[in-house]
């Protein structure tokens, strides 16, 4: 099938996929109105819950672009493992895209008349990025604030359902309970969470009923409770270094090797001094807008050195795709677990950006201050 092309077809899945509901009949779930005004609450998403299956059918995929990938098309291309992502693109109502988008205000988007100079001026007074520190240079210990910087990392908007009513705490400050998402290298001082939007809660729900089918039975209980914006700009060279979300290369090795099973795997990686706070086995649901694509890729070890480092770790033309405007990337825990992923634009990429909407499954609940959205420590 050809990129752009809108037709559906009943697509058989390979038998070997580990995901028993591969092959049920999808149900439309109905989308929670997007004319309320409250925010998303998670007793809200708990309440709601997938649609009765008949094992018996094949699911309906509409443009499948890309995965999953057998063992034996896996071990042609150099890799020990199969990968059972996917790529695909969704018709979704364009009234909820275009509600979900202007979520987004217009200074933190370049314009064709943008240099480096005056984005890195844009953003760097933007109160809707998270104003975040990272390593200067990326591996010195001095921190930099990431908006007053042309670096090549995404700039973040951390949204979540609302775990408890809002309340003024014991300092006098108004805050909200939400769901924390701990990203690996950042300070806890800087994670934020914001209450999310009913646009971009509504847009959650119809992906997950989308991808209902290709879900751990984690991520099938209920929809996702929190989204975080990554905004990659082409004039910063944006992309995404290799790495793994939930998992460390030792935890690999364990599994490969046989010391430990991937259900046992449930301690998370160490992150920001905390533990990770995605809910164990669950997937991540990835949304792309804006005017240009990037390639995603997984990467693996050498089979003849599986105990390769990271940096050692291969690439291969299967394993990598375009997430363009209008797909969803369905990631499963076992390609976070046995390959690491990254993300680029491709070299003279014409365009102005791309948005990432990353809807997780998180356990974690910590109170943020409504005013600037920054994480209150914990009392001791």
């Amino acid at each position: 099938m050809m990129p752009g092309e809108r037709t559906r077809s009943s697509t058989p899945l390979p038998p070997w996929v580990e995901h028993p509901s591969l092959t049920s009949t999808m149900v439309p779930v109905p989308l929670t109105m997007t004319s309320m005004k409250t925010p998303p609450t998670l007793a809200e998403v708990r309440a709601i819950v997938p649609p009765p299956t008949d094992d018996t059918d094949e699911v309906e995929v509409e443009e499948l672009l890309w995965g999953p990938i057998s063992p034996a098309v896996a071990w042609e291309a150099g890799s020990g493992f199969p990968a059972s992502s996917i790529l695909l693109k969704p018709s979704i109502d364009p009234e909820l895209r275009a509600q979900v988008l202007a979520e987004v205000p217009p200074d933190v988007i370049p314009t064709c008349d943008d240099t480096v100079d005056s984005l890195v001026a844009r953003l760097s007074a933007s109160s809707f990025l998270e104003d975040s520190h990272v390593q200067m240079s990326g591996c010195l210990k001095r921190r930099v604030r990431l908006n007053a910087t042309s670096y090549s990392q995404p700039r973040r908007r951390s949204w979540s359902v609302q775990a408890a009513a809002p309340h003024t705490d014991d300092d006098g400050d108004a805050v909200s309970t939400l769901m924390s998402y701990t990203a690996f290298g950042r300070q806890a001082e800087d994670w934020e969470a914001h209450i999310m939007p009913r646009p971009v809660f509504d847009l959650g729900v119809e992906l997950w009923r989308i991808a209902l089918p290709f879900l751990t039975a984690e991520s099938r209980a209920h929809p996702p409770t929190a989204c975080q914006l990554l905004l990659y700009h082409v004039l910063f060279g944006g992309r995404m270094g290799r790495h793994r979300d939930n998992y460390n290369t030792k935890q690999m090795k364990d599994v490969v090797s046989g010391k430990r099973t991937r259900a046992s795997l449930v301690e998370g990686t160490p992150m920001g001094r905390e533990a990770n706070s995605q809910a164990p086995n669950t997937c991540v649901l990835i949304w792309t807008e804006g005017d240009a694509s990037m390639t995603f890729s997984l990467s693996f070890p050498p089979r003849s050195s599986p105990k390769a480092r990271r940096d050692d770790y291969v690439t291969h033309p299967i394993f990598s795709t375009r997430l363009g405007a209008g797909t969803l990337l369905i990631f499963t825990p076992e390609d976070d677990l046995f390959f690491c992923h990254e993300a680029s634009f491709e070299r003279g990429e014409s365009q102005t950006h791309r948005m990432a909407f990353v809807f997780r499954w998180l356990c974690e609940e910590r109170t943020f201050r409504q005013d600037t959205g920054k994480m209150k420590p914990k009392r001791r």
